[in-house]
């Protein structure tokens, strides 16, 4: 059996289970082996309510994997001079102002790297899109009131702010709207002939419909009263894809990056190498914790990897290259609680040579399903059954069992929450996370002495832990 048969067999196995296990709608995989495309499929539907298989074809928000593209643009006018890595972004958008003077020593290159000092956004106004060709500039000139929470170029801080400046930075020195640069000059050269950042030329019959985590009727998808589009968030968030489209977009870094030219790169080799160095470090997870130019960077089993994910209401994203193989793993869902860990793992695994029996499930989202048909005493004798059983095919992250717990506080189930995060608190006991949780969880139920308690022990385990020192102060002075 060749490597390819051995690896289509293996995901064909593994990746229609994954999509029944978890509570997840619609899923999309792309698979680069040995700089061929070699897999390409859909899994579940478009619309939970009346949807249609999810195919190769499928469009999906593909959310901040749209970075990517853009610092390939920069990038290309990089080369071209019409831009300096390393100039002042005043100095291509004059009217751009802050209410900080810093702002004027801001660089292209701390905007890509996300060491501007720039906040990140915190409303994108998915529920009042905006569709003309000047929402990006009015975006863009209303940050006047805005101010750095950090000095530029000395730490990693994410900020979506910065790529929008970016958008507005190409649209300005190219004079074609963002949208349209990035189809003639991206897009299109890199064979996605189906791609889009305009909401409006996205084929309507083939969009998936985004979802969000669904408590009323048991748990599970729901239907998103909100579709994540505003052009003003076009850089940071609005690309449309699917998987054959997202290959190519592999394939044509994969080239590019070779020492030597290929026919289809859209950068040259010396490009990849200024935008795939290191900038900055932070705590992103899974590894790939090292800052490029718009892309993350780390190692997967001694693997160089280039990566990004995406995540926005109803939809989330990862897009993963292995230059030194040639391969690339990228994923696209219709819903926006599914975690993407279980899943790149598991086919990395096979790319490099394993048979894997199954993608593990996420244990934070089968007990919280538990909790919510059961209540929680079930779930706590489920967790006690896999603990005996089989506690091989879950993978246990705090960080779902404490974004499950907030997902049931939100959908009014309070003391499910609470209960979920005492069962993450035998779990994790050395979390001080879990614990300022229950701390914030039980102070809305108006139990003041569990929260203190709570509280307490979140410091204890982290005595720099500023917020929750803060919150055992006000508790006992209340007192």
């Amino acid at each position: 059996m060749s490597d390819i048969q051995r690896i289509v067999e293996n995901l064909d196995r593994i990746l229609p289970q994954f999509s029944l296990d978890e509570p997840l709608p619609g899923l999309a995989i792309g698979v680069v082996y040995n700089h061929r495309m070699i897999y390409a499929k859909g899994f579940g539907v478009t619309d939970a309510e009346n949807g249609e298989a999810v195919t190769e074809h499928t469009l999906f928000h593909m959310a901040s994997v749209s970075k990517t593209l853009v610092a390939t643009g920069i990038m290309q006018l990089a080369e071209e001079r019409i831009i300096k890595l390393d100039g002042l972004v005043s100095d291509y958008l004059p009217y751009f102002q802050m209410a900080d003077d810093r702002y004027r020593h801001l660089t292209i290159r701390q905007l890509l790297s996300h060491t501007s000092g720039l906040p990140d956004e915190n409303d994108f106004a998915w529920d009042r899109p905006e569709y003309d060709d000047g929402s990006l500039e009015r975006y863009v000139r209303g940050l006047k009131n805005y101010k750095l929470q950090g000095e530029p170029g000395q730490a990693f801080d994410y900020s979506n702010i910065g790529y929008e400046i970016l958008g507005d930075v190409i649209a300005k020195v190219t004079g074609l709207p963002f949208e349209q640069y990035m189809k003639k000059k991206v897009l299109e050269p890199a064979s996605m002939q189906n791609s889009t950042f305009l909401k409006e030329e996205a084929a309507i019959d083939t969009l998936a419909t985004p979802h969000v985590l669904g408590l009323q009727d048991g748990y599970g998808a729901q239907v998103s009263r909100i579709f994540p589009y505003h052009r003003a968030h076009a850089p940071s968030s609005t690309l449309y894809s699917n998987a054959l489209d997202m290959c190519n977009y592999a394939l044509t870094h994969l080239s590019g990056s070779r020492m030597r030219r290929e026919a289809n790169a859209i950068l040259e080799a010396n490009s990849y190498s200024e935008m795939w160095q290191i900038e900055a470090s932070t705590e992103y997870g899974d590894g790939l914790d090292k800052m490029g130019l718009g892309w993350f960077m780390g190692q997967y089993r001694g693997r160089r990897v280039m990566s990004h994910m995406g995540r926005d209401t109803g939809f989330r994203s990862h897009f993963m290259l292995l230059p030194d193989e040639g391969m690339a793993v990228l994923f696209m869902m219709n819903a926006d609680y599914i975690g993407g860990k279980v899943l790149y793992s598991a086919i990395l695994d096979v790319l490099l040579g394993d048979d894997v029996p199954y993608v593990r499930r996420s244990l934070a989202h089968h007990l919280s399903q538990v909790t919510m048909v059961s209540g929680v005493d079930a779930a706590v004798r489920e967790y006690n059954e896999i603990l005996e059983s089989c506690p091989e095919r879950f993978l246990v992250l705090e960080g779902e069992f404490n974004a499950g717990a907030y997902t049931l506080m939100r959908g009014g189930w309070l003391q499910e929450g609470i209960r979920l995060l005492e069962l993450s608190a035998q779990i994790f006991p050395e979390s001080s996370n879990i614990h300022d949780s229950l701390g914030e969880m039980y102070l809305l139920a108006g139990e003041r002495e569990l929260a203190l308690k709570h509280y307490q022990k979140s410091v204890e385990l982290d005595p720099e832990h500023g917020e929750g020192i803060c919150m055992v102060n006000e508790l006992l002075q209340s007192k």
